[in-house]
């Protein structure tokens, strides 16, 4: 007698991790690195087929253009690695500086932005002229309320901005990126998501909430994420493959398809 599979293989899931954070760091809790030497092996050890990654410099030092620019270096001629570059408004002000970092990224190919929330606070009007250009070019933005790692916590305020925000560029696309709390998330997320309909959630923080929000708001709310090297991949990649709720398209979809979906439509 032949056992009946439960679950998918990864093959088919071609798992895309949203949330990758590359280069050389300080950070007691985390010993790992993610290098150009080593991102490949770890990649094909969790199954991970490609990753939009970051760079840990322009996370945390300025002028972040030059961890951008770094990141560019540093993963170029390994095409399972996407660039997603850390902006924040520009410091001279209006539109016009906007658009040209908004153009910046468009010339250097990258289709993806993460926005270092934690500090620089999304007041709307604070960030309207930049996140403006980038919906004019449907990039999709994923909203960093990190620290030290890429692991936050969001506040009263945190889930207020979102809702400004998301209101005021409803053309936007919007991840929450790795959050989490010491009780689970802030309570207000759920009907956010569910409400804002260019709001959606990775997977790298509470694992069991990202699945709830799939089961209530559908799949296409959810992508894939391992928060890496700050979470180990393994349990993120184990929380969707072996979700006995979500049907194989559902998964496909976590997986991988919807950030596909949404790289392929910045412009």
């Amino acid at each position: 007698m032949q056992s009946t599979p439960t679950m998918p293989p990864l093959e088919s899931l071609r798992l895309f991790d949203s949330c990758m954070t590359f280069g050389e760091f300080v950070f007691a809790a985390c010993p790992a690195r993610i290098t150009r030497e080593n991102v490949v092996a770890t990649l094909d050890r969790y199954g991970i087929a490609e990753a939009l990654v970051q760079h840990e410099l322009a996370r945390t030092v300025h002028p972040r253009r030059d961890g951008n620019l770094l990141l560019m270096e540093q993963i170029r001629g390994i095409p399972r690695l996407h660039p997603v570059w850390v902006v924040e408004p520009p410091r001279d002000g209006g539109r016009a500086a906007s658009r040209r970092m908004a153009g910046e990224l468009r010339d250097a190919g990258v289709r993806a932005a993460r926005l270092p929330f934690r500090s620089v606070t999304p007041f709307g009007w604070l960030w309207h002229d930049l996140l403006a250009e980038l919906e004019a070019r449907r990039v999709p933005c994923f909203c960093d309320f990190g620290g030290v790692s890429t692991l936050g916590e969001l506040t009263d305020a945190d889930v207020a901005g979102l809702r400004e925000i998301a209101s005021m560029h409803p053309r936007l696309p919007l991840v929450v990126s790795h959050v989490m709390g010491g009780l689970g998330v802030h309570p207000a997320l759920p009907p956010l998501v569910r409400q804002m309909r260019n709001l959606r959630l990775d997977v790298s923080g509470i694992m069991d909430f990202a699945r709830v929000i799939a089961r209530e708001a559908g799949p296409r709310k959810v992508l894939f994420a391992t928060g890496a090297p700050f979470a180990d991949p393994g349990l993120l990649v184990g929380t969707v493959q072996y979700d006995h709720d979500l049907d194989d398209e559902a998964k496909r979809l976590i997986c991988g398809d919807n950030l596909r979906t949404l790289l392929e439509e910045a412009r």
